[in-house]
């Protein structure tokens, strides 16, 4: 039995950001968008083996390899590669990446693994000698490589989910200014949290990466997932109609894969399918507790939002917002709702565009509310 390839391969976007970092004014990349929409999935599968291709030694990192303590992960990421390096290098870089393919696959089969469990009670702060050890392993990296290294950092928002680990934020921008030769992605799965690191000129990141939006799967991504139940499995689906889910969904890859293996394994319908995987988003995302805790002004937002509305404060949409609430709606108060929005991770913000955060939830309230 052959292992079934449902990966869909983005080499020319690849291509370009390899470009971009190592052949552009900036070195360094930020990209943005919300969470499951397949960035963890492209650094490992697309990104980091056809770097190798082009004779590039990437290092990928994953913050929350080690929740507590990302200087640990930042430490063992780069020494591990380094210690690579006096090996066969491309078989055995490959294996550190496989590696990390493995433990993305085991967390995408958890059911509701959209997040780590973090507390900053938990939080270790690095000592000096820790955080010292950062910048002697880029510099070990950069005399080994040069230009051709390439930081792969995953989860970079993390940095910003406790005052501890400040300092860390400190020593790795100071290593990665000091050798401004090295190639540098940075991914997140929060795209709030990437932009206010990288954006707020209080922050150690503040301007030191170029933000890119991270392109959605399209249509052709749908048309291999049925491609390969139709040549694999024998299983016949209509496209258009799997593309319409698709689109359902916010194009969430994540939950595509999820429909892809309940209809493998069931050899259902699409409508049982796709009923069963709405069902799980539902209960995953707690919905109906969002739902509970929405006002009919913050509901009311979320549809502008849908509509990709962005002047939210404006005389016109105050006074539209006051007809659909049939009270009278001020700035203030529409200012209060998306603040709570925000903090509920509901939507994000970047530059004066709103993106929703959570999956299916925005067509789930209108399917569910007056």
């Amino acid at each position: 039995m052959k292992k079934v390839n449902w990966h869909f391969q983005r080499k020319a976007l690849a291509e370009s950001y390899l470009q971009t970092v190592y052949q552009g004014a900036m070195s360094r990349i930020a990209l943005l968008d919300v969470r499951r929409t397949g960035k963890t999935t492209f650094l490992l599968k697309d990104l980091y083996p056809i770097a190798l291709e082009n004779g590039f030694i990437p290092v990928y990192i994953n913050l929350w390899g080690e929740p507590d303590s990302p200087t640990l992960a930042i430490t063992q990421a780069l020494h591990n590669t380094l210690n690579a390096l006096n090996e066969t290098v491309k078989g055995k870089l490959s294996e550190l990446a496989n590696s990390e393919i493995k433990k993305l696959e085991v967390g995408n089969n958890v059911f509701g693994k959209a997040t780590i469990e973090f507390s900053d009670k938990n939080a270790h702060k690095p000592s000096e000698s820790e955080l010292f050890k950062i910048g002697q392993l880029v510099e070990a990296l950069f005399n080994k490589c040069g230009d051709k290294a390439l930081i792969i950092i995953d989860e970079i928002q993390h940095l910003a989910s406790s005052d501890k680990f400040l300092s860390v934020q400190h020593a790795l921008r100071t290593a990665l200014d000091t050798y401004s030769d090295i190639c540098v992605v940075f991914a997140g799965s929060s795209r709030s949290g990437v932009n206010a690191m990288f954006s707020d000129k209080d922050k150690p990141f503040y301007d030191s990466a170029f933000m890119i939006d991270f392109p959605r799967l399209g249509e052709e991504f749908v048309k291999h997932c049925c491609d390969t139940l139709r040549t694999h499995f024998d299983l016949n689906y209509d496209a258009l109609a799997v593309n319409e889910f698709y689109e359902e969904i916010d194009k969430s890859p994540f939950w595509m894969m999820k429909l892809m293996t309940y209809l493998m394994a069931h050899k259902a319908s699409l409508t049982e399918g796709t009923d069963y995987i709405k069902a799980l988003m539902i209960q995953d995302g707690d919905f109906e507790g969002l739902k509970k805790r929405l006002r009919d002004l913050d509901i009311e937002i979320l549809r502008l939002i849908r509509q990709e509305k962005t002047a939210l404060y404006s005389a016109q949409m105050v006074e539209y917002l006051s007809t659909k609430v049939a009270t009278e709606v001020t700035t203030s108060a529409i200012q209060t709702s998306v603040k709570k929005l925000k903090g509920m991770e509901i939507i994000s913000q970047y530059a004066d565009k709103y993106y929703i955060e959570s999956p299916g939830f925005i067509r789930y309230l209108e399917a569910n509310s007056p």
